[in-house]
């Protein structure tokens, strides 16, 4: 009899511990075309979802993963049912959950631009998030391990740029050739994190000015590295890698 109490009591342990993991999954709406749910909304295991036909519902999970909802789609959020069975708890997983929210409803502690992403149009030219565009001046984050391109707006004309790190002096002239909207980094000009640069057109007499900041190769997915841009004061191009997750 023992055995049996003892037995039923582990068995409802274990049902009580996987109940407990599903109501802690969580994901955050990134775009939606379904009325009743807005980006930066939060949707936590078991909410009821309503998707019409002919509209689609974009999330991301506490592992940062990437989930399209299609219409029509009515029933509870579950972790089978959104493609992501880790239960996030605690940690890690809900602080990418509160970060993102704040940041596409404008609320919280980390607001900012991408608040913007509740329109349903695409973000202004450049499409890439990784370009540094050429016409502005301000932050701008790369990623360490990857390549990095200069963007400009008007590609007609073969151009030279001068491109210099204000902070070990390192400089370069390149041509900018017709018809190209972008130029590899000048291999001579040190990528560092952090360094300031001034960035010439020859024939313009505007000087940009910009602040670089290296995205750390070891993040999980493009959800982590938008909050990581936004928080060091790139977010527009926060808002590009957003908006290629839809």
């Amino acid at each position: 009899m023992m055995t049996v109490r003892w037995i039923s009591s582990f068995i409802g342990i274990l049902l009580m511990t996987a109940a407990f993991s599903a109501q802690a999954q969580q994901w955050v709406v990134i775009a939606s075309g379904a009325p009743s749910l807005k980006p930066g909304q939060v949707v936590k295991s078991g909410a009821a979802i309503e998707i019409p036909a002919g509209t689609r519902v974009t999330l991301v999970s506490e592992t940062g993963k990437t989930v399209i909802l299609k219409g029509p789609f009515s029933g509870p959020a579950t972790a089978g049912g959104l493609g992501d069975g880790k239960g996030g708890g605690k940690g890690a997983g809900d602080k990418l959950i509160a970060s993102l929210s704040g940041l596409l409803s404008g609320s919280g502690k980390e607001t900012g631009s991408l608040g913007t992403m509740r329109a349903v149009a695409p973000p202004k030219p450049p499409s890439d998030a990784w370009v540094i565009n050429t016409g502005k001046s301000g932050d701008f984050c790369v990623q360490a391990k990857g390549p990095v391109m200069l963007w400009r707006e008007k590609a007609g004309k073969a151009r030279i740029l001068t491109l210099k790190n204000l902070t070990d002096k390192s400089k370069s002239k390149a041509e900018w050739p017709a018809g190209s909207a972008t130029l590899e980094w000048p291999s001579k000009v040190n990528l560092t994190d952090g360094a300031r640069y001034l960035l010439r057109m020859k024939g313009s007499r505007a000087a940009r000015k910009f602040k670089l900041h290296l995205v750390p190769g070891d993040l999980p997915s493009d959800a982590h590295r938008a909050v990581w841009m936004a928080r060091n004061g790139c977010e527009k191009q926060a808002m590009r890698l957003l908006a290629g997750l839809r």
